[in-house]
């Protein structure tokens, strides 16, 4: 083989294995979003991932019934704690205890058992 076509062929594999590992690192990021709506006389959120839809959550989660949020803060907050725990490969899974700690009792009041 010629000195030109070794220089040729080590260019172009070293380009596929830079285009491989970028493929690759790139799948691995998500990129997820809260989307506030009103849901009945409340508001819910949905997680985007990757722009699409990955959770769509109309009511408080870990609250028995279907209790929409009273305000968009609650909801907000809430959609965040899920964000954080989808990033860090958590279960998205929300307890009361969780609510509480991020709503305060100005965002739980009405809701305890």
């Amino acid at each position: 083989m010629k000195t030109i076509d070794k220089k040729k062929f080590i260019a172009f594999a070293l380009f596929l294995v830079i285009v491989i590992i970028a493929f690759t690192f790139n799948g691995r990021g998500h990129f997820y979003k809260a989307e506030l709506f009103r849901s009945g006389q409340g508001w819910g959120y949905d997680i985007l991932k990757n722009e699409k839809v990955y959770i769509h959550q109309p009511f408080i989660p870990a609250i028995e019934g279907e209790v929409p949020f009273s305000d968009k803060r609650s909801a907000r907050k809430t959609g965040k704690l899920v964000i954080s725990k989808l990033m860090r490969q958590k279960s998205p899974t929300v307890t009361k205890e969780e609510l509480e700690r991020i709503l305060g009792d100005e965002g739980m009041e009405g809701l305890r058992d």
